[in-house]
């Protein structure tokens, strides 16, 4: 636990980043395999109230849609990022918005592997799916979680509500500085997340014609 804490609080982006997509592949591909055995098929289909909602015909609308939907997964993600954690002796506080990043990760490998979308299509085999996953022309999902990597490693540093060990301690939010990189790598992140949108507005007009 000390070295998964070391790399995810690490002061260099990049190595939060590279190993946050390490832990990301592993945990989605694992929950994926283990509930598609494990698990029966449509297990999480339509258990989501918020997923009711009238998908419009035209495909800009839609994307808009779809992108302001997938905002309350980035809004969860920096609100985590709000409460930082360390033991005595850790030198950075390990940010909460990782736990929300990896439970919608785990969330997505479920609702795959039970092929629980919301949007009636006929399962495919295991191997199937997990190739599907890195279509990027087709398939929004690598796009928008990836956009949610980049977004939770971006605000690792940014807790106002700091615990460490019995102790608690708050700053002002005037004292949350993002570097140029977390700058650029927060803008890549929603840059993602849009064309995760784009790329899914297409796909379900595109089932809805066939």
């Amino acid at each position: 636990m000390k070295y998964l804490h070391e790399k995810l609080t690490n002061n260099s982006l990049k190595e939060r980043i590279s190993f946050t997509i390490i832990l990301f592949l592993i945990m989605f591909l694992g929950v994926m395999i283990a509930s598609y055995y494990l698990l029966p098929e449509g297990l999480l289909k339509n258990k989501n109230p918020m997923q009711s909602w009238e998908t419009s015909g035209n495909n800009f609308i839609l994307t808009l849609q779809i992108f302001l939907y997938n905002m309350l997964s980035v809004l969860v993600i920096i609100f985590g990022s709000l409460f930082g954690q360390k033991k005595d002796g850790e030198t950075n506080y390990l940010s909460f918005g990782y736990l929300a990043f990896f439970a919608l990760i785990c969330i997505n490998g479920v609702v795959l592997g039970t092929w629980s979308f919301s949007v009636a299509s006929e399962p495919v085999p295991l191997l199937d799916r997990i190739i599907r996953t890195f279509d990027l022309i087709h398939r929004a999902g690598l796009w928008e979680m990836m956009g949610q990597l980049l977004i939770t490693c971006s605000t690792a540093h940014i807790a106002i509500i700091q615990t460490s060990g019995k102790s608690t301690a708050t700053r002002k939010t005037k004292e949350i500085h993002l570097a140029k990189p977390e700058k650029i790598a927060l803008m890549i992140g929603f840059v993602l997340m849009l064309i995760g949108a784009v790329v899914e507005s297409i796909a379900i007009n595109a089932m809805k014609i066939t």
